[in-house]
């Protein structure tokens, strides 16, 4: 099955997941990442993401994890509606987590995503209603804007 054309509209089930791994690491978009005054995140896929995208807002639960430089660590997005499941449903992580591989993670049964930005130690946590922004190429997930909610 290939990606939909710019004609057909995109779902979760018109769309075609790669044989191979690909590079899907979200990280700080130009360096802003996580603004604490304006409690804002932005993540981007590694590399140039495609122009063709599908949005999707909806309001989440947000876990920003932070080094001791206020670098963004982890990020936990938990009360996912069943919608955006399904569109994510190709990051679903195993049950046992030493199992786990990849940098984003779905539990499904918690409607729960983890994206991995960065290995290092946790200074500080913030937790905070939040409207969030999920942007897809095809089945990829390339982007995350987050504003409080």
């Amino acid at each position: 099955m290939t990606p939909p054309t710019p004609a057909t509209p995109a779902t979760p089930s018109n769309l075609s997941t790669p044989a191979h791994p690909v590079d899907d690491r979200l990280l700080p978009a130009d360096g802003a990442g996580w603004r604490p005054g304006s409690a804002t995140l932005d993540l981007r896929l590694a590399g140039a993401a495609p122009a063709a995208l599908h949005h999707l807002e909806v309001d989440v639960v947000l876990g920003v994890d932070l080094d001791e430089r206020a670098g963004i660590l982890d990020v936990d997005l938990v009360g996912l509606p069943p919608e955006l499941l399904a569109w994510l449903s190709r990051y679903t992580a195993p049950a046992d987590p030493s199992a786990r591989c990849g940098s984003i993670a779905l539990d499904q049964d918690a409607a729960w995503l983890w994206l991995h930005v960065r290995d290092g130690r946790r200074a500080s946590r913030h937790r905070q209603p939040a409207l969030v922004r999920f942007s897809f190429a095809g089945p990829r997930l390339v982007a995350v804007r987050a504003v409080p909610g």
